[in-house]
């Protein structure tokens, strides 16, 4: 009987580690400090805006249908004719259902109408990923057959 139960506390434990090895809430550790400094690289799946008014310190553009653009995300001036070169980078200040209003932050030359603006979308956290949900579902029906199995 003792070894039964034994076996079956057992295989819990190993069906709970494996749920939690297949979520994909695991982050790998962090690697000591790379000897030649990175320079920071605007993500490829930047929205592309086209900048209407520039103001001395603000540069204001169409929102069009992006609706998870909000006040606080980060967007960076960039040069189409010398090939996405970054301008400055900027704030967004505030957004309403047409215009939005952005912050000059940091820049290397004067923003025109000329250039553009790049804006990455917010990052999604880790429990609306679809790894975690992959992993949470593997895990229960490991989990559910394998206490059918001992069973």
């Amino acid at each position: 009987m003792k070894s039964a139960a034994a076996a079956r506390r057992a295989m819990l434990g190993f069906v709970a580690l494996l749920t939690v090895a297949g979520s994909g809430c695991h982050r790998p550790e962090r690697s000591a400090a790379p000897l030649v400094p990175v320079l920071p690289r605007i993500p490829r799946d930047a929205a592309r805006f086209e900048i209407d008014v520039v103001d001395d310190s603000t540069a204001t553009f169409r929102v069009f249908e992006s609706r998870w653009l909000r006040a606080g995300l980060s967007a960076y001036a960039v040069d189409p004719v010398r090939r996405d070169a970054l301008v400055a980078r900027l704030t967004i200040l505030r957004r309403d259902s047409t215009t939005a209003t952005a912050l000059v932050t940091s820049q290397v030359a004067r923003v025109t109408t000329d250039h553009f603006l790049l804006v990455p979308p917010p990052r999604t956290p880790w429990w609306g990923t679809k790894l975690f949900w992959i992993g949470t579902l593997v895990g229960s029906a490991v989990g559910l057959g394998t206490t059918a199995a001992v069973r």
